[in-house]
C-alpha cells in the first residue's frame, strides 16, 4: 500500500467515529414516532402512551413503554401502532395518584406539549426564529456529518473490497461515491420526510441499483482491461457490503 493512502485510510476511520451515522445509507425513518415535551411534571412521575385507532380501544405503548420523569422539564418518544389515530397521556404520580389527560389526534412524527400542572396535552409549535439560527446551524452540522460518515464508511468497505478484486487506486473508489454516494443520500434525507418507511425502503432499493450501474461504468472507463462482467460484480458486491456494513453497525449503535 502506498504511504499517501494511509493518511486518508486514517481520516476516513477518524470520520466513522461520528455517532450520528455511521451507516453507509442514511437511516430508515420512523413515521410513527410521537414526541411529547413535558413541563411542571413531578419527578418520579410515570406517563404512558394510550394509543387507539378507529375502533376506539386505547392500549399502552408496547413498544416503547413507560417514560419516568428525572427532570421538571424533559421530553419522550412514544411510538404509536399503524393503525392508530389518537393518544393521551395515562399519569401516575410519585404518591400513586393516577390521572388521564385529555385526548388528542395523532399523525405520523407528530409532536405534543403536556403541561403537569393543568394535565393538558397540546400539540407543539414548530417556529423559526432567529434566536434558533444556531438550532439551524447545528442541525446542518450534523447533516453534514452524517453524509461524510456515511461516505467514509462507504469508501472504506468498497476500497478493502477492491484491494480483493485486485482494483487497487483508492482515488478511483472516492471519485465513484461522490458521484453516487452522497447524492444518493441527500435524497434518502429528503424522502425521508415524508416517504414513510415502505416509501424509503422502495428507493433505497432502486437508488442502490442506479449506484451500481453508475459505478459500473466508471470503474469500466478505468479498468477497460478486465472483463465487464468482473466489474459488474466488484460494483454489485461493494454496494452491497458498504450497505449490509452500515445497517449492521446502525444497529450496534442505536
Amino acid at each position: 500500500m502506498k504511504k499517501r493512502v494511509l493518511p486518508l485510510l486514517l481520516a476516513l476511520c477518524v470520520l466513522l467515529l461520528i455517532p450520528h451515522a455511521a451507516s453507509a445509507n442514511a437511516p430508515v425513518p420512523d413515521p410513527l414516532q410521537i414526541k411529547v415535551e413535558c413541563k411542571n411534571v413531578e419527578p418520579g412521575t410515570v406517563l404512558v402512551a394510550m394509543f387507539a385507532g378507529e375502533d376506539g380501544v386505547f392500549h399502552p405503548d408496547e413498544f416503547i413503554g413507560p417514560g419516568v420523569v428525572t427532570e421538571t422539564r424533559t421530553t419522550f418518544g412514544f411510538r404509536r401502532g399503524e393503525s392508530d389515530t389518537q393518544m393521551y397521556l395515562e399519569v401516575t404520580h410519585p404518591d400513586g395518584a393516577v390521572a388521564q389527560s385529555n385526548t388528542m389526534p395523532v399523525k405520523g412524527d407528530d409532536e405534543f406539549s403536556y403541561d403537569g400542572k393543568t394535565n393538558v396535552l397540546s400539540v407543539r409549535t414548530r417556529t423559526v426564529a432567529t434566536s434558533c439560527l444556531g438550532d439551524i446551524f447545528l442541525f446542518l452540522l450534523t447533516i453534514v456529518a452524517e453524509l461524510l460518515a456515511a461516505f467514509a464508511l462507504t469508501v472504506l468497505v468498497e476500497f478493502l473490497l477492491g484491494l480483493c478484486f485486485r482494483m487497487k487506486p483508492i482515488r478511483y473508489v472516492i471519485i465513484a461515491n461522490l458521484i453516487t454516494n452522497i447524492p444518493m443520500n441527500i435524497v434518502l434525507m429528503i424522502l425521508s420526510g415524508f416517504a414513510g418507511s415502505v416509501g424509503y425502503w422502495i428507493a433505497l432499493i432502486v437508488l442502490e441499483i442506479i449506484v451500481c450501474v453508475v459505478e459500473y461504468l466508471i470503474y469500466r472507463i478505468k479498468y477497460q482491461d478486465r472483463k465487464r462482467w468482473y466489474v459488474l460484480l466488484f460494483a454489485v458486491v461493494a454496494n452491497a457490503a458498504s450497505l449490509a456494513a452500515g445497517l449492521l453497525l446502525l444497529n450496534l449503535l442505536f
